[in-house]
């Protein structure tokens, strides 16, 4: 995979905190950038996990880990898909 070198500016404070050296850094900061294009709905979390190399499971997994949730649903949302899958549930008892 051919990659872009980018260079952000960020708070000298916040440098202070990070660790520029640690691979497994870096892979977190490209994960996240990978979840912010899946949350503006330009990738899915499948192509996302293509483009950093990894599976699906495994981007999910590590999300998780982070505190990122894989069903980003509030509560509304599921009662509406609760009450959906109840009505094609009984429709299709008929």
């Amino acid at each position: 995979m051919s990659t872009v070198k980018i260079e952000l500016d960020i708070p000298e404070t916040l440098a202070k905190y990070l660790d520029v050296n640690d691979p497994d850094y870096k892979k977190r900061i490209q994960e996240l950038m990978a979840y912010q294009l899946i949350k503006d709905d330009k990738v899915s979390f499948g192509k996302a996990a293509e483009i950093l190399g990894i599976d699906k499971t495994t981007l999910i997994t590590r999300l998780g880990e982070m505190g990122i949730p894989y069903y980003d649903y509030d509560i509304s949302e599921v009662k509406e898909d609760t009450k959906e899958a109840s009505f094609v549930y009984e429709k299709k008892k008929s």
